[in-house]
């Protein structure tokens, strides 16, 4: 596979059109592009946007016409074009980005620490760093400490070159400790590889980068190492940035009212932790058609396939347009498929509406016989996004309603050599949940309120709540796993699931999970941001034994980091 990527890249570069680099999640452009998508929406429509993350290209197009526009903007939302504008520089050709430099070198332009701008040649060069400092109460101390750079490169307008590389050192609040670090699924929320450090603390390197170029106009191509999300919520059922980064080859195809995408991923297989050694890998791929009905609204249809062969890539999934679960019939239904629709619909420039449906299996007999049959799997989202809330200028809110019913993502398990149960085709990467972070067998309600104040623009405010059911799986006093369809690590079928029939949805051993997340943050220049932190986390289960409660604060200076949220 890696001499057909190779082949593949080097034909495409030679077609080249232009082509950007695309905007990191969970960074601020994500907000700003919200809420103009729903207020602006009819005048200055921005299809897609469930297709993450977003190309700089893109954004830069939009935010300069919108500034270019007679349209009447608040003070607020000016200043947010205006970061636009800046982040997105190689792309605007209206708008000043020239700043005062610092010693004649830095910061000639206000988001670029060092930048060259020459005939086919742009560079941009930024420090990265993540640090923050507090206390969980009653414990310990938490931190984190991030530091590296973060580069993107275009030549000739063609090719876009993109690298980021911070060292960390970090010490998480103790329910992440216990349940990640140390459970038993050993792994660091949403990272890869770690070593330990100090007292209950851990250490890696975060990398991403790709190359990405432009083919015939329309068409997309990037190959690199780094996340993908896809839709319009906090949460997604499909495929979200829950997960380490993983290898991919990815195809964008965006033409009149169509955007068609395809992911293929080589990911790790679910391992113990122990000594280093090389692991095995495993491959997912992607479809996801998203089609602009209206200027207000989006529908889209995902397919997804997680393939059973540990260290192969099946040739038959290379085909970018073709029903996967076809193919996955054709060579004797080994692989775990999934189907599912989605949509978004803006109204009243105040309001958004969207969903995903995720289907895993599902059998309209066993459906109709109401027997609660295992193999019944499958995920629900809805959402709605309300901007403005009574006429407050950048007061935002949004509500979303996750759930999933036991079994969904897992799959059966697969023998190795020496007889151990494997599970590789279950939605994992590097031991962690590719879609929800709670994995199955849940429901999920998010309420989020952001603001950023007219008169203060560079500050804001936001505030988040979780509350959470999840039906667990419950470990018996001789070690064997009373399997209600919670763990989608655990193999599934109707020798190892604890019912074949007579399931219900949040069977299991009950955890009640709330939590709240408030964050306050100060912009003093482009991208660097003062944090201050206060995080709070319960667990109820009607096993006592499994109770816990966590509450921590903390101070911090974020640049050119995107914002990390592990609320779960």
């Amino acid at each position: 596979m890696k001499y057909f990527i190779l082949l593949f890249c080097l034909f495409g570069i030679q077609l080249a059109n232009a082509q950007g680099a695309f905007v990191p999640l969970n960074t601020e452009t994500y907000r700003i592009v919200d809420r103009f998508d729903i207020k602006y929406n009819k005048i200055l429509p921005i299809a897609h946007s469930s297709v993450r993350p977003y190309n700089r290209k893109l954004v830069a197009n939009f935010a300069e016409t919108m500034y270019n526009s007679n349209i009447e903007v608040k003070k607020a939302d000016l200043r947010n074009l205006e970061y636009l504008l800046h982040d997105n520089s190689e792309w605007v050709d209206s708008f000043s980005t020239v700043n005062k430099p610092l010693l004649k070198i830095f910061y000639r332009e206000k988001a670029s620490f060092l930048h060259a701008d020459v005939k086919h040649f742009n560079l941009k060069v930024n420090p990265v760093v993540d640090f923050d400092y507090g206390t969980e109460f009653g414990g310990k101390p938490v931190y984190m400490s991030s530091k590296g750079f973060e580069l993107r490169a275009t030549l000739l307008k063609k090719l876009t070159l993109y690298t980021f590389l911070t060292d960390n050192q970090q010490r998480l609040p103790s329910f992440m400790r216990d349940e990640q670090i140390k459970g038993p699924y050993q792994n660091n929320p949403g990272e890869a590889y770690y070593k330990e450090f100090k007292d209950d603390g851990q250490d890696f390197f975060r990398a991403r980068g790709y190359v990405a170029f432009n083919v015939f106009k329309y068409i997309d191509v990037q190959f690199g190492y780094d996340k993908q999300f896809i839709g319009n919520g906090y949460r997604s059922l499909f495929l979200s940035d829950n997960a380490a980064p993983f290898l991919f080859l990815k195809t964008n195809l965006r033409i009149w009212k169509i955007n068609y995408q395809s992911i293929w991923g080589e990911m790790i297989g679910q391992y113990k932790r122990g000594a280093d050694r090389l692991l095995d890998k495993k491959y997912a791929v992607y479809h996801h058609l998203n089609f602009n009905v209206f200027k207000w609204l989006d529908v889209g249809v995902f397919e997804g396939v997680s393939l059973t062969r540990s260290n192969q890539f099946e040739w038959h999934y290379l085909i970018p347009i073709i029903f996967y679960r076809s193919i996955e019939q054709n060579l004797g239904s080994p692989d775990n498929s999934v189907i599912g629709f989605d949509y978004k619909a803006n109204f009243l420039r105040h309001f958004q509406l969207y969903g995903q449906f995720i289907i895993d299996e599902f059998n309209f007999t066993q459906i109709r016989a109401k027997n609660g049959w295992w193999g019944n799997k499958w995920g629900l989202q809805q959402g709605l996004k309300y901007i403005d809330v009574a006429n407050i200028p950048n007061l935002d809110l949004q509500l979303e309603y996750n759930m999933v019913m036991p079994f969904t993502y897992s799959h059966n398990s697969k023998n190795d050599a020496a007889g151990n149960a494997l599970q590789i085709a279950n939605f994992t990467h590097y031991n962690q949940e590719l879609a929800h972070p709670l994995g199955a067998n849940f429901r999920e309600i998010v309420a989020a309120i952001n603001y950023q104040p007219v008169q203060l623009p560079n500050l804001n405010i936001s505030l988040k709540y979780i509350n959470a059911v999840v039906g667990a799986d419950s470990l018996n006093l001789d070690g064997s796993l009373t399997h209600y369809g919670s763990d989608i690590f655990e193999g599934t079928d109707p020798k190892t699931v604890e019912n074949e029939f007579g399931n219900k949805w949040l069977q299991g051993n009950k955890h009640n999970i709330q939590n709240i997340d408030l964050r306050i943050t100060y912009q003093f220049w482009h991208n660097m941001f003062g944090v201050a932190k206060l995080g709070y986390r319960s667990l109820n289960s009607t096993i006592d034994s499994q109770d816990r409660n966590s509450t921590w604060f903390s101070l911090g200076i974020r640049v050119n980091a995107s914002s990390r949220n592990k609320n779960f």
